[in-house]
């Protein structure tokens, strides 16, 4: 496998996803071992990104190279990779972004409630954190993220964006993808009628029945479907 490569395809799929943002913003990480931790910088586009454009940096935010891109633009909010992969060793890869939908929802303190398969999903493990939308770039703020991130998949920073984390790049890219349709949904909702929309009884009802019927377990099949639908936004060789 080819950590650089499939770093490169997973920014290009989750710009084209739309679970990037505007793409001015944000950084995808890749835990190499326990001191190195590759990461896209923020000077790099999210939809034309190349492996060269890559950068290395250490658990302290120490460049380990030196790329052109991380000296223009820098990894400013390295602190929430760094301490969310000290924090959770299972943790192998970490997306911070500025996605539309799941940004307005936590504005808007909109919770997630069990509306279809994915929401259910969210429904109880999405936290929130209200640090005054402000940028993540001490270890102390780091801290903060991964204390309020605990053992879930994935935390919104209110006013700010998202964190989402996984044991890989699959993992990573599906969850993040499946967060943005929940807010899409959820604000949605919003829209049409008053919140709650679920009953308390109807609720609980669906989140035993999917607890019941057993965990996810398919986000490598997800991850090639999603490929797929973006196949023409993904990594290239260059000619």
């Amino acid at each position: 496998m080819d950590i650089h490569r499939d770093l490169v395809q997973a920014c290009r799929i989750l710009y084209a996803a739309a679970c990037a943002g505007d793409g001015l913003g944000g950084h995808l990480s890749a835990k190499l071992d326990d001191e190195r931790i590759l990461i896209k910088p923020r000077a790099a586009s999210w939809s034309r990104v190349t492996p060269e454009q890559l950068t290395v940096i250490d658990f302290n935010g120490k460049r380990l190279d030196d790329q052109p891109f991380a000296r223009m633009g820098g990894v400013r909010e390295w602190p929430i990779h760094a301490q969310i992969y000290r924090a959770r060793p299972d943790v192998g890869c970490v997306l911070h972004a500025h996605p539309a939908a799941s940004t307005l929802m936590a504005a808007l303190g909109i919770d997630v409630e069990p509306l279809d398969q994915d929401c259910a999903s969210f429904t109880d493990r999405l936290p929130v954190l209200d640090n005054g939308a402000a940028s993540v770039s001490t270890i102390q703020r780091g801290n903060e993220v991964a204390a309020a991130l605990g053992r879930n998949s994935a935390v919104l920073l209110k006013n700010h964006g998202c964190v989402v984390v996984g044991t890989g790049i699959p993992d990573v890219c599906v969850t993040a993808f499946r967060l943005e349709r929940v807010a899409d949904t959820m604000l949605r909702a919003a829209a049409l009628t008053k919140l709650p929309v679920m009953s308390r009884e109807a609720r609980t009802m669906v989140l035993e029945s999917r607890r019941a019927a057993g965990g996810e377990g398919q986000n490598q099949e997800r991850w090639q479907m999603l490929q797929d639908y973006y196949a023409a936004f993904a990594f290239r060789e260059r000619q």
